[in-house]
This record gives structure tokens, C-alpha cells and sequence, in this order.
């Protein structure tokens, strides 16, 4: 009789063990995604930000080498808006996140590193964060492309055809 009972004590304790090991990998998991979440997305934004000085440097060199300069470019979007504006000459990439990654909200002026700016609003819960490069009464960019996602490789160009701009295309 006393043999049976141990028999039932062993399974007993691990249907209990599984159990508690299955919380405890809930706990560490809802306490961590956020955190992992979070620096998912501050990495996102410094990759996006190296792609966009790497951008700048060629437009500007493209730009000051003259007619005819061309230089390829590799560039890879992961998540976010990255958008072309023929229009207003503005180049910007925008992510919607839950934290604010270091860049403070609703600023009456873009934070400025370099030719790059920088800009947070607010959205209810949640922060538009936006990198750009304006180029507006600097230089004319004009690019068939529009909204960028994804793995591209770039062509940037100088090119006079009854106006000087750069053109930007895939190549």
C-alpha cells in the first residue's frame, strides 16, 4: 500500500514542476518582451539614421562633383515609412512607437545632427518619431521611387536635362 502511494507522489510532483516552470517562463516572457521590444526599435532607428547620413553623403558629393557623377548606394529599410519627396525635396523615414527612445516629444524646433533632423510628436499612447534630410533651396531631388521598404540598390545621380538635380533610382 505504501509503495502505490509513491508511485502517484512522483507524478504528482512533476505535473507540478512542469506547471511551475511554465509560469515562470510566462513571467520572464511578459516582463522582458517590452524591454526586448524596446531595444528592438532604438536599434531600428540607429540603423535608419546611419543609412540616412550615408544618403546625405552621397547626394552632397554626387551633387558637388557635378554633371554626369553617379555613385550607387545599397540600402535597406526594415520597418517604418521612408519616403521620397520630389515635391518639397525632403527625404524621411517614419516609425510609430510606443516609447519615446530617447527623443523628446513635440519639440517647437527638429533636434539637428548635422543635415539630419529629428522630430517626435505625440499620438495618443504612442510617439511618431521622424528622421529627414531637407534639401529645399539647397539642392533638387527627383526620384521615381516614392515610398521605400524593403532591400534596394540605389543609383544617385547628377543630372542636367533642362534643370540641374540629383535623381535617385533603382538600379
Amino acid at each position: 500500500m505504501f509503495m502505490m502511494n509513491k508511485k502517484g507522489d512522483i507524478w504528482i510532483s512533476a505535473a507540478l514542476y512542469t506547471a511551475l516552470g511554465v509560469i515562470m517562463v510566462t513571467l520572464i516572457l511578459s516582463v522582458g518582451m517590452p524591454f526586448v521590444n524596446k531595444l528592438k526599435e532604438r536599434n531600428t532607428v540607429l540603423q535608419t539614421k546611419n543609412v540616412m547620413y550615408e544618403m546625405d553623403n552621397v547626394i552632397r558629393a554626387v551633387y558637388n562633383e557635378g554633371f554626369g557623377s553617379r555613385r550607387p548606394l545599397y540600402v535597406e529599410i526594415g520597418e517604418g515609412d521612408f519616403l521620397i519627396d520630389n515635391a518639397n525635396d525632403k527625404i524621411s523615414w517614419k516609425i510609430v512607437s510606443d516609447e519615446k527612445l530617447g527623443i523628446e516629444p513635440d519639440l517647437a524646433n527638429p533636434i539637428e545632427e548635422g543635415s539630419l533632423k529629428i522630430q517626435s510628436k505625440t499620438l495618443g499612447q504612442g510617439y511618431e518619431i521622424e528622421l529627414y534630410l531637407d534639401y529645399k533651396d539647397e539642392i533638387d531631388i527627383e526620384s521615381s521611387l516614392r515610398l521605400l521598404s524593403g532591400k534596394y540598390n540605389l543609383v544617385i545621380e547628377h543630372v542636367f536635362d533642362n534643370k540641374d538635380y540629383v535623381n535617385i533610382r533603382e538600379s
